[in-house]
């Protein structure tokens, strides 16, 4: 595993984009770029007001609409500009970008419900596997906590993009990573370190609740 460790803690506040127009739909969204519903972009004003008093100094987001569309309200309110990394832009599905992933269409769910049995290394027709995602991830993220060594960040992602974000940060086996549980009404607060430091934030509530120190 690559080491995370910089001379400084940094401080990632870690989402996923809000509610797009095909998750709506029940669709399956991958690299195809869908904007945000009603409901994603009250998410993302409710991300903006949850991170109002901290201190950030940089925003990231894949180069996709929606995880732009959801740290656009929280860069305003801080006068910071977002900077886009296609490195951490979605898993590409293939084939069944934009297409239903219920009984609306049998060929695609039955591909769909093919890949829960190895989401490490299964590849649907025309997509990437979760460990190519992974490795491109990697690149991306070293690169932000080297530029950020003791700063604090807030990165937009997607599903899993976030997973793979997340396992690195904890230092988790990379084995777990296509297999967290991780929701989308929560932001996620790492420290990074050798013994990184977690706590989330819902953003309907008021509480942050320590989860674990690894």
């Amino acid at each position: 595993m690559m080491s995370l460790t910089t001379s400084r803690p940094t401080t990632i506040y870690l989402v996923r984009h809000g509610e797009s127009q095909l998750n709506l739909e029940k669709r399956v969204s991958g690299q195809f770029d869908t904007p945000l519903s009603q409901e994603g972009i009250r998410h993302s004003q409710m991300l903006a007001v949850r991170l109002l008093g901290v201190p950030l100094t940089g925003i990231y987001t894949s180069a996709l609409g929606r995880t732009v569309e959801t740290a656009r309200p929280t860069a305003a309110m801080h006068g910071l500009l977002i900077q886009s990394h296609a490195g951490l832009n979605e898993q590409h599905f293939g084939i069944l970008e934009g297409r239903f992933r219920d009984e609306r269409d049998p060929e695609a769910r039955a591909l769909w419900d093919a890949r829960k049995h190895d989401k490490r290394t299964h590849r649907i027709p025309g997509g990437e596997r979760f460990i190519d995602l992974a490795e491109r991830v990697k690149q991306v993220l070293k690169d932000i906590l080297v530029h950020e060594a003791g700063g604090t960040i807030l990165i937009v992602g997607h599903r899993n993009t976030n997973r793979a974000l997340f396992g690195m940060l904890m230092r988790q086996s990379e084995e777990r990573w296509p297999h967290l549980t991780l929701k989308s009404q929560y932001v996620y607060r790492i420290i990074t370190g050798s013994h990184p430091e977690l706590s989330t934030i819902a953003l309907g509530g008021k509480q942050t609740r320590e989860l674990s120190r690894v």
